[in-house]
């Protein structure tokens, strides 16, 4: 499995974006809600699921996109899948950390 993701630092806070590689440059809306998956935000890089799992040790701040990346999240024991959010049926889940 292949992942799109950029990590962005501030300060102390490391943010990671990640996605699946396949909805990078796409949007999904429905009602009122609209979930840009761009790639100047999610696609400055690819990985695979070792390389998301060293990455996600490390953020403090999680921003996750698409089913492979939550099904990961969610075997990792990072996040429950009640704590996703769907958008046309994409998941979409964001996690911070308390260090």
């Amino acid at each position: 499995m292949q992942f799109s993701y950029s990590v962005f630092k501030q300060g102390e806070e490391i943010l990671l974006a990640v996605s699946d590689i396949d909805i990078v440059g796409k949007t999904f809306a429905e009602k009122d809600l609209q979930l840009d998956v761009s790639k100047e935000f999610y696609g400055s890089k690819s990985g695979d699921e070792k390389e998301v799992i060293k990455l996600l040790k490390t953020a403090t701040i999680v921003n996750a996109v698409g089913n492979d990346i939550i099904s990961l999240l969610i075997r990792e024991d990072i996040i429950e899948r009640k704590s996703a959010i769907e958008i046309s049926g994409v998941p979409h889940a964001q996690i911070i950390a308390f260090k």
